[in-house]
């Protein structure tokens, strides 16, 4: 999907979310990144536990009014890779 195609409001809420994981006073979801695909938000990055990726997927569903589907690719680092 292209930039042209996303609705004004699904690029909005990807704004929302930008801003609000980069000002996250945890680091880890400061470095995420996301963006808009197939009318909803994709979640992109590694993280340390798996409660900083239900975090971070929390976060971002708590901007949108309404149910959008939020995919969450994140990768949880084994103990080993910390």
């Amino acid at each position: 999907m292209t930039k042209s195609t996303i609705s004004p409001i699904l690029e909005e809420l990807e704004s929302k979310a930008r801003s609000l994981l980069s000002s996250s006073p945890i680091s880890e979801l400061r470095r995420l990144k996301i963006e808009s695909s197939d009318g909803g938000l994709c979640l992109f990055g590694s993280l340390s536990t798996w409660h900083h990726k239900q975090l971070a997927q929390e976060l971002v569903r708590r901007l949108s009014p309404a149910p959008i589907p939020i995919r969450n690719l994140t990768s949880v680092r084994s103990e080993y890779e910390r």
